[in-house]
């Protein structure tokens, strides 16, 4: 099973931040509207595969998760600029609240402190250092 999303950069010029399917389903495909780009973003692995619109892969890389915490990305920032698909990557934080939880649902907060980005040229073809 695959969670599917849609980003359609006229509408977010500045970005918008997608949640992506991180429990026992872990793939979204972001179908980027405009551009004619899919991306698979894989929560727990950190694998991401762009698609052309006749779904033929083009291009496959792979992020590093967090290596603390749960260990997986929960959302990505996504920004289109120019000819360029930016995949904004969460660096969170954690705040422990024992002894204020109920138990380990609630044990930990979750915050985005910044984000690392993925840029992928779709005219090109490649990843822009």
């Amino acid at each position: 099973m695959v969670h599917k999303a849609t980003f359609n950069s006229d509408n977010y010029p500045n970005g918008q931040t997608i949640e992506l399917a991180c429990g026992h389903i872990s793939l979204t495909k972001i179908e980027f509207v405009n551009e004619n780009i899919t991306a698979n973003v894989e929560a727990k692995t950190g694998e991401v595969v762009f698609y052309d619109s006749e779904a033929k892969k083009c291009l496959s890389t792979k992020i590093e998760t967090p290596l603390l915490g749960d260990e997986k990305f929960s959302e990505v920032k996504c920004i289109v600029e120019g000819e360029q698909i930016k995949l904004g990557f969460p660096q969170y934080t954690y705040k422990d609240n024992y002894p204020h939880c109920d138990g380990e649902h609630d044990r930990w907060t979750k915050t985005i402190s910044g984000f690392n980005f993925l840029c992928y040229d779709f005219k090109n073809n490649c990843i822009v250092e």
